[in-house]
């Protein structure tokens, strides 16, 4: 029971903090808009709020990390859910390393620095991750006896995320937009397992 509440704890807290910064931040910095700009430009070098976004992406992205590798362990065992949740502990990692390399001031694509283009690789690879990991957990969870509505839910996560992710570049106006989207969906699947996975009877380890 404790290696469950340790799951869920950590999948919780990881999304909080991410909510947290996410609002938080937009405050903070100068006119900041939520439909056309990043996340990650909160947390960019050169802004007020950079150290902080950083620290608290580093922060989420551990204890993200953390509940994906627990949830490997506590779902029914398949090759779908393992893996699955293998590429949720990648996601986590995007985001942890995201936050170690944060990108350049308002997260342009001009001239950009070694930090910047590391940010974009474990960002981008992060998500394609993450929306992976959504749909292989949700073919998983068909043959479960419970947490089987993680099926439908994935498909209703997975798909607007997918064409989301295609709308992260400065060509659309509304990339922050699509941006939430993507967010949005890995967080409700992500507390969906996390709910599944301490509401699971023992004997579905």
């Amino acid at each position: 029971m404790m290696i469950r509440n340790l799951a869920f704890g950590s999948a919780i807290l990881s999304l909080l903090i991410m909510a947290g910064l996410t609002i938080g931040g937009g405050l903070i910095y100068p006119d900041y808009d939520h439909l056309t700009q990043f996340i990650s430009e909160m947390g960019a070098t050169g802004t007020i709020t950079g150290p902080t976004v950083s620290a608290a992406f580093i922060v989420s992205g551990m204890l993200l990390t953390l509940f994906w590798l627990l949830s490997a362990r506590l779902l029914p065992g398949s090759f779908l859910s393992i893996t699955g949740c293998g590429l949720g502990a990648v996601n986590g990692l995007g985001l942890m390393f995201g936050g170690v390399f944060p990108c350049a001031f308002e997260c342009s694509l001009a001239d950009p620095t070694p930090s910047a283009i590391l940010h974009d690789v474990f960002g981008g690879i992060g998500y394609l991750a993450g929306i992976a990991g959504i749909c292989l957990i949700a073919l998983a969870a068909r043959r479960w006896t419970h947490g089987r509505f993680l099926y439908p839910l994935g498909l209703a996560c997975g798909i607007p995320a997918a064409a989301a992710v295609w709308l992260l570049h400065p060509g659309f106006e509304w990339y922050g937009a699509a941006q939430r989207v993507i967010e949005l969906a890995l967080a409700i699947f992500t507390i969906a397992v996390a709910l599944t996975v301490r509401r699971a009877p023992e004997s579905a380890e």
